[in-house]
């Protein structure tokens, strides 16, 4: 009677696969990197520690960066800071490069763009991959000050 059961079963699971075997399942994805200074401890910068960036399979990209100082390590106040983010969809060859803005209060600062309808990025496939080449954190006067990554201990 056992080995009815288990026949049973290894059948129903037999036909589960042969139906649902083409099925291709599209889990969430995402990509997320630290933002870190190019050379820590140094004015104008940024903290390594809190500051990150974050792009998901729905095109949703966010982040922060944290303890952005001045040339005098005051805290800053300001606007246009941008981070970079170079995207390339390799089943398309094509390569994007998208610039979201965001301001700073008192040296920290948030940010989140909505990409889906980025004419750009409409060569994506569901299921395609979609490559980060490179971030860039750029300062109030389009200095580089920062990239994705991570920071040597």
């Amino acid at each position: 009677m056992k080995s009815n059961r288990i026949a049973g079963f290894l059948a129903v699971l037999a036909c589960a696969g042969i139906v649902l075997g083409p099925i291709r399942a599209h889990a969430g994805t995402k990509y997320q990197t630290s933002l870190v200074p190019d050379v820590a401890g140094t004015t104008p910068g940024f903290s390594a520690n809190g500051s990150s960036i974050q792009l998901n399979g729905k095109l949703a990209l966010k982040g922060k960066i944290k303890g952005v100082v001045d040339g005098s390590g005051d805290r800053i106040t300001a606007t246009n800071y941008s981070v970079e983010v170079d995207l390339s969809i390799p089943a398309t060859a094509t390569t994007e490069t998208v610039t979201v803005s965001f301001d700073l209060t008192n040296g920290n600062g948030k940010f989140s763009a909505d990409l889906s309808t980025d004419p750009g990025l409409s060569a994506a496939a569901v299921g395609h991959g979609v490559a980060v080449l490179a971030v860039r954190v750029k300062d109030d006067t389009a200095a580089v000050i920062g990239h994705g990554g991570f920071a040597k201990e």
